[in-house]
């Protein structure tokens, strides 16, 4: 045997001792690929499932979202029901505060009319009774007023 053959053996030997010793990997890499195989084989049917699961939440949020504005069409004319009673029962009660005021200052008035002619007594309260007697009738149209 010449140089030549011996190298070619050599190589021969190396590729064998290279083999052995990477077949144990290779074995494992297989099954590894074999592993990643399977779990890609089923990705299609668990995305199908989770796609299928989003949908049918999907749909179960629209008829919720239907079912809230149905609900929500029959409330709205209650609400606007209490909108307009709080608002005619602020028109009512500035009615009531411009008359209670409109009547502080008559009463007002009528103290300083008594003050002013200097009426003690009996008198400042007769005269008072008097001032308030001229504005029953006032009085009595307010009251009809407020009460419609």
């Amino acid at each position: 045997m010449d140089w030549l053959g011996i190298g070619v053996l050599i190589i021969g030997i190396a590729l064998l001792i290279l083999v052995l010793v990477l077949i144990k990997p290779l074995l494992k890499l297989a099954t590894l690929l074999d592993s990643a195989r399977q779990t890609t084989d089923r990705l299609p049917k668990t995305l199908d499932d989770g796609a299928a699961q989003a949908h049918d939440i999907f749909q179960q949020v629209n008829k919720t979202l239907e079912n809230v504005n149905r609900q929500m069409n029959t409330v709205h004319p209650l609400f606007q029901v209490i909108g307009d009673a709080g608002e005619a029962s602020r028109q009512v009660s500035l009615q009531w505060l411009n008359k209670t005021a409109e009547l502080k200052e008559n009463a007002t008035e009528a103290q300083t009319v008594s003050n002013r002619k200097k009426y003690e007594g009996l008198y400042s309260v007769l005269s008072f009774v008097f001032y308030l007697s001229q504005k029953s009738g006032e009085l009595k149209k307010v009251s009809k007023q407020l009460k419609r």
